[in-house]
């Protein structure tokens, strides 16, 4: 499939224009000829505000991606059904679970606020999937990825709620997004909790191994260490990536690193940015 043109919402950095916000999340508009997704909603305030400043109906929406259960990816649901309730959200069932992170030995609520069966009564139709989806021709999700590699694991930061009280997150829910273009397989990702490596090792198994020509998103290297980050590069590097379009949580010293690997393939993302492939 062709013809994708992927607009920015919701990023942590924006641009000079006076209209746009930024706002510690991620929301991704992908449309094509047929179909207009949303991957991830951020917080909740930027993305009426962004929306209406770039011209987008958010009413038009066909599909809501959720790649983790969030409240910096999925927050925005709320906001996004007082301009549209007839929608299909896609998300592994654990979205939904009390997220928690652990900072100076105090947990603090980080999930998603609403129930699925809120939504349901809104007319939102839900589809929870453990596996892949197939949103279109072209168009899928990844379901579980795999942890393969030895040098990515999930923080120790991070808890989740169940019958057995609280337990780390292992961030089963994480969904990415596998675009098939002309130019190759271009990978939509919220955090890459479950590691950029073993996300990208997911989707060429899944695509059957196409060329990986792009990835956008975040890759969660906020936290990792010199060594951490030289080893990641050091895979990326064989996948031949010729677009980075990255932010989010990849941080300062990630994005540092990438640039120093990888040059002009890096693009640093920004409220607003639109690229089509």
């Amino acid at each position: 499939m062709s013809g994708f043109k992927i607009t920015t919402l919701v990023e942590n950095s924006v641009s000079a224009s006076l209209s746009l916000i930024g706002e510690h999340g991620l929301s991704f508009l992908i449309e094509t000829d047929q179909q207009k997704i949303l991957f991830d909603t951020g917080q909740g305030f930027a993305i009426l505000r962004n929306a209406d400043a770039l011209g987008i109906n958010l009413s038009s929406i066909d599909t809501v991606v959720l790649s983790h259960g969030h409240y910096d990816h999925a927050g925005g649901v709320k906001s996004l059904l007082t301009r549209n309730t007839s929608f299909t959200l896609i998300a592994h069932p654990g979205v939904f679970e009390h997220k928690l992170i652990c900072r100076n030995g105090k947990d603090m609520f980080i999930g998603f606020s609403e129930s699925n069966a809120t939504l349901e009564q809104c007319g939102v139709r839900l589809c929870l999937k453990k596996t892949p989806v197939e949103i279109a021709p072209g168009i899928m999700t990844t379901g579980e990825i795999p942890m393969n590699t030895d040098v990515e694991a999930v923080e120790d930061m991070f808890f989740k709620t169940d019958m057995q009280g609280r337990i780390p997150d292992t961030f089963s829910d994480e969904n990415a997004l596998i675009l098939d273009t002309e130019k190759g397989i271009v990978v939509v990702l919220g955090c890459a909790h479950r590691g950029v490596i073993n996300t990208l090792n997911h989707v060429s198994h899944l695509s059957g191994n196409k060329k990986i020509h792009a990835i956008i998103g975040g890759l969660h290297l906020v936290s990792a260490g010199t060594d951490k980050l030289r080893k990641i590069t050091d895979l990326l590097q064989e996948f031949h990536i010729e677009k980075m379009i990255v932010g989010h949580c990849t941080g300062f010293k990630g994005m540092a690193e990438i640039f120093y690997r990888f040059k002009d393939a890096l693009i640093p993302n920004i409220v607003g940015h639109q690229i089509e492939f």
